[in-house]
């Protein structure tokens, strides 16, 4: 039971901690094309 409790909270932090990168990299794309553009 414990064991099962830590691997779906190391798999949910990895998860969110790998959303997290892709999101400031898509934000960071994103100022990019609207600083080049204006």
């Amino acid at each position: 039971m414990w064991f099962r409790l830590i691997m779906i909270g190391v798999f949910s932090l990895t998860a969110s901690r790998l959303f997290l990168f892709q999101g400031i990299e898509i934000y960071h794309a994103f100022t990019d094309l609207i600083r080049n553009k204006y």
